[in-house]
């Protein structure tokens, strides 16, 4: 029974810990006497397993029954294409099953759920990275959806055009002309367009004045592209999104480019997806500062 629970992210349900042989008295009474975790009804948590995310996660599909699986933002951020992780966890169930939905779980049933959209990920049953866009398109938003893609891409967890066929597919499902309609749009400009296009018509709504087309910043040696550039001065913008400095050889050649706009008197600033949601006014009050410094050339 440890071992299973090893495997589950820490959780188990009564009815393995039965099937392991332990009598329901002794495990009932082991419960109580260490004060073990129980998330959900009919599932523990083991000493020492953190009540985290992805436990979490492996203890709600305990909790509906065996064919159900992780899904939607949940399997999103169990495949690790988002770092935050919704509430209430969402669960899929095939059809024609009928489990009732513990507290704090959303139950969805299918008859679109296929064997190959299934796989299991830290020994939890969840959906792959295009079924979960496909269940997490019911509830999410356009623009969301176009974010999660971009990174889900970025990452490498899947590509635009899987997520598109599986969508394809499955007609009856809700969400499914948004989540494509979503797809169109990163695939036909790609991951780091849309969201340099996101990012141009925020700053433009913010009264922010830029080039119709960037400028290139010839440094001597090397012509730079910014994303963006500001009208009348030497300022440009880059965005970045989740696979910006995947690697050492990338940070290197970033660090350059750095110093190169700076030999040549421009001011670049950076912005990430992360930022963009979370403090979009904390960099708009730098890219002014910066604007500021710069007199026109």
């Amino acid at each position: 029974m440890i071992a299973l629970a090893r495997d589950q992210a820490g959780s188990v349900a009564v009815r393995q810990a039965l099937a392991c042989g332990v009598s329901r008295s002794a495990f009932d009474a082991r419960i109580r006497r260490e004060a073990w975790h129980r998330p959900y009804r009919g599932v523990v948590l083991l000493p020492g397993a953190v009540p985290d995310g992805p436990a979490l996660a492996a203890a709600a599909v305990l909790a509906v029954g065996p064919t159900a699986a992780l899904s939607g933002s949940s399997a999103l951020a169990l495949h690790g294409i988002t770092d935050s992780w919704p509430d209430p966890v969402e669960v899929v169930l095939p059809a024609p099953v009928h489990r009732s939905a513990p507290a704090g779980v959303r139950v969805r049933r299918t008859r679109t759920l296929l064997h190959e959209d299934l796989q299991r990920r830290n020994g939890t049953p969840v959906t792959v990275v295009p079924r979960a866009f496909l269940d997490a398109a019911a509830t999410l938003s356009g623009n969301e959806l176009r974010t999660l893609l971009i990174d889900a891409r970025q990452r490498r967890r899947t590509t635009v055009a899987r997520v598109m066929d599986r969508a394809a597919r499955a007609p009856s499902v809700p969400g499914r002309g948004r989540l494509l309609r979503a797809c169109r749009e990163v695939d036909g400009s790609g991951a780091d367009s849309e969201l340099v296009r996101c990012v141009e018509q925020w700053l433009r709504s913010q009264g922010i004045a830029l080039d119709r087309q960037p400028r290139t910043v010839d440094t001597g040696t090397r012509r730079l592209h910014p994303d963006l550039t500001v009208q009348g001065r030497d300022v440009g913008i880059e965005v970045d999104g989740f696979g910006f400095h995947a690697s050492r050889h990338a940070l290197e050649l970033d660090q350059r480019k750095h110093n190169a706009y700076q030999v040549v008197g421009w001011t670049v600033l950076r912005l990430g997806w992360d930022r963009f949601h979370r403090d979009p006014e904390g960099f708009l009050t730098e890219l002014r500062a910066a604007i500021r410094t710069h007199i026109d050339p």
